[in-house]
């Protein structure tokens, strides 16, 4: 056959398709990463609470990818490179060229799943303090051979141990139903790292008891959150293929309500009375009401993430909290933005049905599905929270406030200011005199361009002023500083994206919020400059120009909350999400 003759024409294009499929259909094969499986079946159904990433290559690159990397990273000094080491970890992974433990850093999957919680009280110089102290195991599902998994098991479990424990660490092999597992021994006494491998799948955790039960439930032992019922039914509230899973079980519930309130309530009062208070209405309130928690984080176009979060409800609380917290049917009017400076840290609209009666609405609707200790709870923080608003058994703010309130976080060093929508400014009037002449406090007036403050005695600093249709209720210096905001036009209604987020939330969300975390997320980065050696940490580098101005370019927070007939939805966009919180933990 005279083949100058067959390459041509028509043979010619059919044979450079066929090469060109040949090529592609082994290139798809060649570098396709391995299947996903799921997480679930090597996840003990005794667990409190999982965490689950499909592939760290991914969340390099989203990350990475971010407008908060690209903008802060160049100004820190981080370079392309992390970026550039994702990518590579990626095509080793895909190709199985390279070091087995790159190769299988790439290709694995991983679950940390927390087994049980520790909670000691502890004695400092500050005062009592509750140590709490998780047992877990990281779960790497390696896509490898169980040859390939023990080796790397055998290899770099003792290196690892070494470098966190130092060079006193102890070791030990212990064998659990068959499987060999090392243990490895630090001071304090009790520090433990435990290593093993079952098949494919790799085990580190922090206790012989978190390990352990990983391998029952890998062998099948146990029974595993594949038969969690509210998972398989729920997950899909939040999760489409996102870069992360959260799921905290009935029984992570159940424990967190036991060690969770009391450091949740510090976030809301520094007053041991009402901490007290509200520590006891959120532990009694969480055995009674919530079943299940849900989270998922996404990469959202290079602009930043999206965080959805579910929080399951037993059925008649469900029902009972929607009813109470009925958005208001007042369109996207959101006038009271005009009085929130445009650096405001924090802020959060409410715009339900009878907001002046919101406390009591809660307890009437609330109650029924509580028993008796948490049914009081409610109730005396109902009472104590009415008690602080000044107002008396039998009155009520419903006739005198609109549907509207803002909760406002001005500055980290201020308390937060409460701006309420007026529907009766004479009824509201007779309140807020109580309210500032609490513990026989005085009045003083002051006329701050045109608008009446009332500034109480005391201690602090209790002030109120009626501004057009809102009463603020804050410091003298906050209430200046809205009143300003508004008549010189800085405030964050002429905000873009403050205002875009408003405009756009869903007409059935009863809570909108915006936060400015810029600040946390340059933290973040500098603590990882830090970490790379490419900066000494120095938080000074953040008061720079240059980095003030990327920090300007950020996305702000954005958030907003709907309550279901089923539980509670919340969804937030912001520049990197929770990642920002590896900034506290790397300082």
């Amino acid at each position: 056959m005279d083949f100058r003759k067959f390459l041509t024409g028509k043979n010619l294009l059919i044979s450079i398709v066929l090469v060109a499929l040949v090529f592609s259909t082994a290139g798809y094969f060649l570098f396709r990463k391995p299947p996903r499986v799921p997480m679930e079946p090597y996840v003990p159904a005794s667990a409190l609470a999982y965490l689950e990433i499909n592939s760290l290559t991914d969340l390099m690159d989203g990350l990475t990818d971010t407008k908060a990397w690209q903008e802060i990273a160049p100004v820190l000094g981080l370079s392309s490179q992390l970026k550039q080491l994702g990518s590579g970890i990626d095509l080793m992974s895909r190709t199985g060229i390279g070091p087995d433990e790159i190769v299988t850093l790439g290709r694995a999957q991983y679950a940390i799943v927390v087994t049980g919680i520790e909670a000691k009280a502890t004695s400092t110089e500050e005062g009592a303090a509750l140590n709490i102290k998780p047992q877990f195991a990281l779960i790497a599902e390696t896509h490898a051979s169980p040859e390939t998994a023990a080796k790397l098991v055998s290899d770099r479990a003792a290196i690892l141990a070494k470098r966190i424990f130092g060079e006193a660490t102890r070791e030990e092999t212990a064998d659990y139903q068959g499987t060999s597992v090392l243990i490895f021994r630090g001071e304090p006494e009790g520090r433990q790292l435990v290593a093993t491998s079952s098949g494919s799948v790799v085990i580190l955790a922090n206790h012989e008891a978190a390990a352990k039960v990983c391998l029952d439930a890998i062998a099948r032992r146990t029974a595993t959150l594949a038969e969690d019922e509210l998972l398989k039914q729920r997950r899909s509230e939040v999760d489409a293929d996102a870069g992360i899973f959260a799921y905290v079980t009935n029984a992570g519930i159940e424990k967190l309500t036991q060690v969770g309130p009391a450091l949740f309530a510090t976030r809301f009062t520094n007053d041991p009375d009402k901490l007290s208070m509200v520590a006891n209405l959120f532990g009694n309130m969480s055995k009674q009401t919530a079943e299940a928690f849900f989270y998922s984080l996404t990469f959202n176009d290079k602009e930043g993430v999206t965080e959805k979060y579910f929080t399951l409800l037993r059925p008649q609380l469900a029902r009972g909290l929607a009813e109470t917290m009925r958005p208001a049917n007042n369109g996207n009017d959101f006038a009271v933005l005009a009085l929130i400076p445009q650096n405001a840290q924090e802020c959060t609209v409410l715009k339900v049905e009878s907001a002046g009666a919101l406390p009591e609405n809660l307890l009437k609707g609330l109650s029924p599905g509580l028993d008796i200790v948490a049914g009081l709870a409610l109730r005396e923080f109902v009472i104590g929270f009415r008690k602080e608003l000044g107002l008396e058994p039998g009155e009520t703010l419903n006739n005198s406030i609109g549907s509207e309130v803002a909760i406002v976080k001005t500055q980290e060093d201020e308390p937060v200011a409460l701006v309420f929508r007026v529907k009766d400014r004479n009824a509201l009037s007779a309140a807020v005199n109580k309210y500032l002449t609490q513990d026989k406090a005085t009045i003083t007036k002051e006329n701050y361009n045109g608008v009446e403050i009332q500034i109480s005695s005391k201690a602090d600093g209790s002030s109120a002023a009626f501004v057009g249709e809102y009463l603020i209720l804050a410091t003298r210096n906050q209430i200046a500083g809205m009143i300003d905001a508004q008549a010189n036009g800085r405030s964050i209604e002429k905000d873009e994206q403050v205002k875009s987020a408003f405009a756009n939330a869903p007409r059935f969300a009863s809570v909108l919020s915006f936060e400015d975390d810029s600040l946390k997320t340059a933290k973040m980065l500098l603590a990882i400059s830090k970490l790379t050696r490419v900066t000494d940490g120095a938080p000074e580098i953040l008061e720079r120009g240059e980095v003030r101005a990327s920090l300007e370019r950020l996305p702000k927070l954005q958030s907003y909350t709907v309550f279901r007939d089923a539980g509670v939805y919340a969804e937030t966009r912001s520049a990197i999400g929770v990642f920002k919180r590896l900034g506290e933990w790397l300082e």
